[in-house]
């Protein structure tokens, strides 16, 4: 007798949901495929009664659940707010009080300016094990406005991070959350830079949501990435009169490119290397005094960019022997391949289908069918997927440091292009809005989870070690050059009359009497200090305490006298 076994994946969604029917019948083909049509049938007729079940909420969970639902106005406040400011890269100072108020209002600790740089936030709330954190980015696109959705990432993470402590409080749970709050995502590698400053140390899991036209957790790779300038320095001639008396540094580059791209045949064929010229002479009739070049090395894995980086080095010094000149290596800043952790994704992915997509009311579907957006974002859930990203995200260092994923939601109708006029006004509309309010609810179940579940967290850690077997010590390489800094707005140093004044309209703090505005040189030396009277708000002028230079760069510190904190406000160049 022969035995068939039917096998069937009812939901799609699904890592584990076959269904095994057993006949030990003699049975054809098409009888097969004629039952497997009737069963498939049954389970669409009654509703998906034959998908498989998603793990059910604890009751912890849904407390957790409940109290991000509950903070709906709060999100929404975060969102819109964010999404009117829209700051870009390092220069997210309405959105840094704003973000921060709420979070010391809410009994968290800030640390103010971590790592040194002005806007970059890191909240902490409990003690001990574990050490929960949730990760998010909120610095907007230029010209464009928050095409990314991170005014709903950073929602997301703020309301999430409050119905965690308060769910913490309510069934004295033991452990640490953390809040990261990442600016200049968009144009600089500062999670990096918070990494290889220690920030993310001791964590035991992280994760964040993102918005987008899915939903999904993915556990894929990205690329390994140095950013490095190469400067050359010659001799300027007249190019016909006199080339024997020049030394053209644009000489230096172009065999430089040259090499490079002999290069290419010898290197993995996963890397990618790409490079522009900043800086190509001032005229022909000129022999080019200063050229320079800027590259991209990206490789799956970090020791694969190191190899290929070494090997470029060596091919910019050799071009600038060749060329007679002077070789600088000057900004260099590296990011690391994203490390994946399935494990964490597919759990993810059971919290968030516990929680459910985001279900939009009949008034909220017409008030984006007024805004011209007939259909709305999705409901169905992606299979999540490993594959190899051939871009590069800073995320990538802190994935070295601990097991780490995203969750994509839906706040964008199918087919929205990512950094796009079109997705950044869906993101300041009620899809994004309540995709936020998703978002925020699947990473309370999610954190909750996993500091209750010792054994959910104890594999998710285990994959982390198995992967890191074998790969090398991480040594934070990423680094924020001076020009990437904003003027701190509504400060102005005059060298030439010795004068600091604050334009009490253009700070992005509100000031109070008894707060303290100081700024320093960088070896520490005060130039100015002012502490507010009734004036507190008003354009104030005072004399500077010692000499500074024109364009000389000064760093300025907020002290706000009542919540009892000091802010790096940003740096200035005296004019």
């Amino acid at each position: 007798m022969t035995t068939h076994i039917i096998r069937i994946r009812i939901d799609s969604n699904s890592t584990n949901s076959e269904e095994v029917f057993e006949m030990k019948h003699p049975i054809t083909f098409t009888k097969l495929t004629v039952i497997a049509l009737l069963i498939i049938s049954m389970g669409f007729i009654l509703g998906g009664s034959l998908a498989a079940e998603e793990a059910a909420l604890t009751p912890v969970q849904e407390y957790a659940v409940k109290l991000a639902a509950e903070k709906k106005d709060l999100t929404y406040d975060v969102a819109a707010s964010l999404g009117t400011f829209n700051e870009v890269g390092l220069a997210e100072y309405k959105s840094y009080v704003k973000v921060t108020d709420i979070l010391m209002e809410n009994g968290f600790k800030v640390d103010h300016s971590a790592a040194d740089i002005p806007t970059a936030i890191v909240a902490t709330y409990g003690s001990g094990k574990p050490v929960v954190g949730i990760y998010e980015d909120y610095d907007a696109l230029p010209n464009i406005g928050s095409g990314c959705g991170h005014n709903l990432n950073t929602a997301a993470g703020v309301s999430a991070a409050i119905a965690i402590k308060e769910t913490m409080k309510a069934f004295n749970l033991k452990g640490t959350i953390k809040l990261f709050i990442t600016p200049a995502e968009e144009i600089w590698d500062v999670a990096p830079v918070v990494a290889g400053a220690g920030y993310y140390d001791g964590l035991d899991v992280l994760f964040s949501v993102h918005a987008g036209s899915e939903n999904v957790s993915e556990y894929g790779s990205t690329m390994a990435m140095d950013h490095v300038e190469y400067k050359f320095k010659g001799l300027a001639s007249h190019s016909s009169a006199a080339p024997e008396k020049g030394r053209s540094a644009l000489d230096a580059v172009e065999l430089m490119n040259i090499g490079v791209n002999f290069l290419r045949e010898h290197l993995i064929q996963e890397m990618r290397i790409h490079y522009v010229i900043t800086d190509g002479g001032a005229a022909p009739n000129i022999v080019p005094a200063t050229a320079a070049s800027r590259y991209f090395i990206r490789g799956p894995k970090y020791p694969d960019v190191e190899y290929a980086r070494k090997r470029i080095d060596d091919i910019a010094k050799a071009a600038a022997m060749m060329a007679g000149v002077e070789l600088e290596i000057g900004f260099s800043s590296g990011i690391y391949n994203k490390v994946p952790n399935k494990t964490l994704a597919l759990m993810a992915m059971d919290a968030f289908k516990s929680v459910g997509a985001t279900k939009y009311t009949e008034a909220e579907l017409a008030a984006a069918k007024a805004l011209g957006y007939a259909k709305a974002p999705t409901a169905d859930f992606k299979e999540p997927s490993g594959s190899q990203s051939f871009g590069s995200n800073p995320i990538g260092d802190v994935t070295w440091k601990t097991p780490t994923t995203t969750i994509t939601v839906a706040t964008w109708v199918p087919g929205t292009a990512g950094h796009s006029t079109d997705s950044a006004a869906q993101s300041c509309s009620v899809y994004g809005f309540e995709g936020a309010v998703t978002g925020s609810k699947v990473l309370a179940a999610l954190a909750i989870k996993l500091m209750t579940d010792e054994a959910a967290l104890a594999s998710v850690k285990a994959e982390f070690d198995e992967r890191m077997k074998g790969m090398p010590e991480y040594v934070g390489k990423a680094m924020i050059p001076e020009v990437a800094y904003a003027e701190a707005p509504g400060v102005v140093v005059d060298s030439a009359k010795g004068t600091a004044s604050i334009v009490g309209s253009l700070t992005a703090f509100d000031e109070k009497p008894g707060d303290k505005l100081v700024i320093m040189k960088k070896d520490g030396t005060i130039v100015a200090q002012l502490i507010w009277g009734q004036d507190a708000g008003k354009d104030v002028e005072v004399k500077l305490l010692a000499k500074v230079a024109a364009k000389e760069w000064l760093k300025i510190s907020y002290v706000n006298s009542a919540k009892g904190y000091a802010w790096f406000y940003g740096y200035v160049h005296a004019k």
